[in-house]
């Protein structure tokens, strides 16, 4: 015996008044706007690139050195830029060597330090505070006699503090914009988030390196 359906409630999807439909964005239309303007949708994909780098960079087994190299390669693959450094601090010295450079005359940077509080790398570092540099030359603060003895003109600069734990760690500098005039308002946000993430990297990597040497001292104990 079939049931009599007649009583059942009916589910019915209301209809759209005319004027609700003609509201409605047409296929023409609706994507006058987009979702993500060009620098945004650039800074976004800039981001999604150079954390994927970092992940991938955690895995390999490279002197820290080499880690903070391939990290500074990193960034300055997203923000072109002709020469990059990663100045890390000497606490018990109060001066800053470099860790790692890349560019033009990185090989004999290698050789100085700068003591913080002085020079834009060392204003950086005691003052916490990220600097950007349009024009080298007017900018009293720079050591022109590293720049005389390594042979490289530096144009235009961003220097970012790396935080670490709370501590200042070193110091992230970008030089000469490639490609543009100038480092823009976007590269200044990408860099600050970039150093950002590689400061936890370099936090990750630190706190691997203290896990195996500790486990290599209780190994050497228990034998």
């Amino acid at each position: 015996m079939e049931e009599n359906d007649s009583n059942s409630p009916k589910s019915t999807v209301p209809e759209i008044e005319l004027e609700e439909a003609s509201s409605l964005p047409m296929p023409d239309t609706m994507f006058k706007d987009p979702l993500f303007s060009a620098d945004s949708f650039a800074l976004a994909t800039g981001k999604y690139v150079a954390l994927d780098s970092m992940l991938k960079l955690l895995t390999r087994d490279y002197r820290f050195t080499e880690f903070a190299r391939e990290l500074l390669l990193i960034i300055m693959n997203v923000v072109k830029s002709e020469a990059g450094s990663l100045l890390e601090v000497n606490h018990n010295e109060k001066v800053l060597f470099f860790r790692a450079s890349v560019g033009q005359s990185s090989d004999s940077i290698g050789n100085f330090t700068v003591p913080i509080g002085q020079g834009i790398a060392g204003f950086v570092a005691e003052s916490l505070q990220p600097l950007v540099v349009a024009d080298v030359k007017e900018n009293r603060m720079h050591l022109k006699a590293i720049e005389k003895a390594v042979g490289f003109e530096t144009r235009n600069l961003v220097a970012l503090p790396v935080i670490v734990r709370g501590r200042i760690f070193g110091v992230l500098e970008v030089l000469n914009r490639v490609g543009e005039d100038d480092y823009t308002p976007a590269d200044i946000e990408l860099l600050t988030y970039l150093t950002e993430a590689a400061a936890r990297a370099i936090e990750i990597r630190l706190m691997i390196t203290w896990a195996k040497t500790s486990l290599s001292a209780k190994k050497g104990e228990a034998a």
